[in-house]
This record gives C-alpha cells, structure tokens and sequence, in this order.
C-alpha cells in the first residue's frame, strides 16, 4: 500500500513533463511555421529582383550591356574625318543591322517585359510624320511593292513579339541616322539635298529590316526624298543578287556546324551551363522547353532580358539564373565566334556568300565616281549580313560589330585634280564609327591621311574581286567555285 501510493505521483510526474515537452515542441513548431508563412512569399520576389542587379557593371558584364547599343549611348566615330580639299566624298554605302527585335525562340514571362523606350522629340517627330504620310497616303510603297501591308513602326509600343523590331529599336535607327547626317553634313553638304535618284535602298524581306532602314533615312536624308524613294527587296540576307546559287555553301556551313558542336562536346561544364540556363528561359505557352540548349540561343534570349533591363525568369522558387550564368555563357559564345573566325571553312564560306554583295558594292563604287549615281547605298540586312561581308574582306573578329544598329560604311572618295579614271579614286572602311581600312586583307596601297584616317586605291578592290577573290578555292570564278 506504501509502495503504490509511492508510484502514483512518480507516474504524474512522468506524464506532466511528457505533456509539458509536447507542448513546448508544438510551441516551437508553431513558431517556426508562423515565420515560415511571413517569410516564403518575400524570397522568390528577392530571388526575382536582385537576379537582374546581380549583374552589376563590370569588367565582364560591361561587354554584354555594350551589345545592347543602347539608344542614348549610340554615337558617331570617324566617320567623314577627312576635311582636307585635296579629297572629295563622292558618296556612301552603308550597311546596317536591324534594331532591337523581341527573342527568336519562345522565353518565359516575354509578356512581363517592357520592350518600349523614352519618347525623344526625334521619335515623336517620326510617328507624327508616318502618321500623316499614312493618312495623305504620299508614301510610295503604301499599297505596292514587295513591303505591301508592312507596318511602319512596330504594333505594339512597349511589347516583345518574337522576331520583331522594337520601339527601342526604332530609335536607335533614328538616332544613328541622324547623328551621322551631323556628322557628313561637315564635310558632304550633299546629304541636306540629295535626290531620290540618287538613293538606293534594299531590305531583306522581315519587317524588323523593313522599319529599321524606314527610321534610319527619317534621321539621314530630307523627309522630300523619302517619300518618293522605292524600297529595293533582297531575297538574301547575303545581299547576293544575281550570284546565290552556291550548293557547296551548304557542305561548308555544316563543317563550320561541326566544329562548332565539337567544341561544345570539349566543354561539358558550358553544356550543362546552357542546359540548366535554357530551362529557366525557354518555353511555349507557358511549358518549359528543353531542346532549345545551344548556347547561342541561350544568349540571344538572354539579351531580351538584359537589354531591356528586365529580372531573369526563374525556374522553381531558388533555381534563378544568376550573374555568374550570364557571364559564362556570353564568354563561351564570344570564344566561339573568336575561334569560327579562323576557321578555313567559315572563311570560304563566307567568301561564297559575299561574293555577290561585294560586286555589287564595286560597281555603286564606280558609279559614284563616274558621276552617274547613286551617292548613297543603304543595305538593310541582319548580323549574318555584316559578319560574312567583314570575314570576306579579311577583317578581325570584333564582337561588337553584330550588335543592334550596327553599321559598316564604305566613304568613297576621288582626288581634287579631275582623274577620271580609277588611279585618282579610293575608298575608307569604318565599322561602327572605327576606321578599319588597314585590316582589309587585300589593300596593298594604304594612303594615311592622319593616325586615324587611311584610304585604299579602290583598284585594290577591284583586283581583288577580279583577280585573287577565289585564289584561296584554287578556282578563278563563283561557277566553278560553287561546284567543286
């Protein structure tokens, strides 16, 4: 009897600490579930947010906000930097890329992204202008011509669509046009007045072309010339005219492919880096993609969000793409580009594709100095356009020569002392505003004005194209080099 009244409180007191620690566990748990609750709808949204100031301005991020080109920090270079009489601008050809365009591939929460730009008075200018010229109806192309039923400017002001100018593009057309019509109105008074005779202009067949060159003449040339200019369609992003036929290009493209996929084989920690970044971007109808794995696709959506200065997507609540993904991808497709460009299979390549373009460049050439017009040549074209033409012409790999609205411009110029023949005549090549007439492989006869002007005898170019064009194919003309 002693002994179980014994027992009974020990038994109590067993039970009230068991109860007593439940208790206290629950009251953790409780605890813990409270700020878990307050705590969970923040962090995807800081996840969100610092993924894009992640990518700070830096030594390696500064690159990829440069091939943005931005609107505002679009400037000229040494373009029409010759101001001494003995030479006189007989005209310009200009090649431009397209402006900012929406992602090529389907990405994630595109709808989320604010594609417009700053309504500048040069760009209130050009709507008010396409505005009326609509309603007047005076611009030639509306209704005919290859460009029937294209839009002027872009449908929706601040929304990506896929493969699609931009409003910032529109204005870095603008701006471009404009800031070089300053800078040649210094020494070619010829641009204030130039006649629609004496213009010519193609496009490939996309509407990001399309408007693109449409903005850039708003900015370069009288608004009296524009309208009664007719639009010329390329039916190649090589600008190839009448020599497009090549069936051995296609042999050459696949060995560059090759290669190519090589390299990324030889670096699985960048596969894998596309891959995991590719997931996050990609999708259709809101369902991810996972084929999209090229680490060029991968940038080019990338540089929706970049240049648009937009948070990356995120896959799942903490797989976000971060700074250190953005950087490795644009390293490894720049070394791609790099190592592409010495690669003897891109450079035949592209001496195939180019060959018509560059023809044709030679003969608008002449025509300026034969005072036959026209004085200025605008093509319209793609970074393929520009990046086959400049491997053609032997130049350096410069990856900021691809970016949007860049440019190539040919100066053609004669000497002051009436030659009409070819010796008195010569011509300057300038990428994005830089001076790169020495790098042009065949330019043997290099005039230097100044530490950064240089001409080339267009006899240089002419012998090229005639002489030692196909001489790396072991060929002497396009038909035979194409069939072999």
């Amino acid at each position: 009897m002693i002994l179980s009244s014994f027992r009974m409180p020990q038994s109590k007191a067993i039970h009230c600490y068991m109860l007593m620690s439940l208790w206290i566990l629950l009251i953790i748990v409780g605890i813990y579930k409270f700020l878990e609750t307050k705590k969970s709808p923040q962090e995807p949204e800081n996840i969100l947010s610092t993924s894009y100031t992640n990518l700070a301005i830096d030594a390696k991020t500064k690159r990829i906000f440069k091939i943005c080109n931005f609107p505002e920090e679009i400037v000229t270079g040494d373009e029409g930097a010759i101001r001494e009489n003995k030479w006189i601008l007989k005209g310009l050809l200009i090649l431009i890329r397209h402006g900012d365009r929406g992602p090529l591939q389907h990405i994630k929460k595109i709808s989320s992204i604010n594609c417009g730009t700053e309504n500048s008075q040069l760009l209130s200018s050009y709507k008010a202008y396409l505005q009326n010229q609509s309603l007047s109806g005076k611009i030639s192309w509306v209704g005919q011509g290859p460009f029937h039923g294209f839009p002027y400017l872009p449908i929706h002001p601040s929304q990506c669509h896929l493969g699609q100018l931009t409003m910032q593009g529109v204005s870095q057309l603008l701006n471009l046009g404009n800031l070089l019509k300053q800078k040649y109105l210094e020494v070619w008074s010829k641009v204030k007045s130039l006649k629609s005779s004496e213009v010519v202009i193609y496009s490939t067949r996309y509407r990001r072309t399309f408007q693109s060159v449409l903005a850039f003449l708003f900015g370069l040339i009288p608004v009296d010339t524009l309208e009664k200019l007719v639009m010329h369609e390329s039916q190649s992003m090589s600008f190839c005219f009448k020599d497009c036929g090549c069936p051995v290009t296609e042999k050459l493209y696949k060995n560059v492919k090759k290669s190519i996929s090589h390299q990324l084989h030889s670096h699985p920690a960048v596969a894998a880096l596309a891959v995991s970044t590719g997931n996050s971007l990609f999708s259709i109808n809101g369902e991810p993609v996972t084929a999209n794995t090229d680490p060029h696709f991968v940038r080019d959506a990338l540089l929706t969000f970049v240049c648009h200065r937009n948070g990356f997507p995120c896959d799942g609540p903490i797989n976000c793409i971060r700074r250190q993904n953005v950087v490795g991808i644009f390293a490894y497709t720049d070394w791609v580009n790099y190592q592409k460009w010495r690669n003897v299979y891109w450079k035949r390549y592209c001496l195939l594709k180019s060959y018509g373009l560059v023809r044709h460049i030679v003969q608008q050439m002449l025509q300026m100095v034969s005072n036959s017009g026209p004085y200025l040549v605008v093509y319209s074209g793609h970074d393929h356009t520009l990046e086959q033409l400049s491997t053609a012409l032997g130049l350096q790999n410069d990856p900021f020569l691809l970016r949007y609205a860049a440019r190539i411009v040919f100066e053609v110029y004669q000497q002051n002392e009436g030659i009409d023949n070819t010796q008195g005549i010569y011509f300057r090549l300038l990428s994005n505003g830089k001076d790169i007439t020495r790098q042009v492989s065949f330019c043997k006869n290099i005039v230097n004005v100044s530490t950064k002007v240089n001409l080339c005898k267009i006899e240089d170019i002419v012998r090229f194209l005639h002489d030692d064009y196909f001489s790396s194919l072991n060929v002497t003309n396009f038909k035979d080099a194409c069939m072999r």
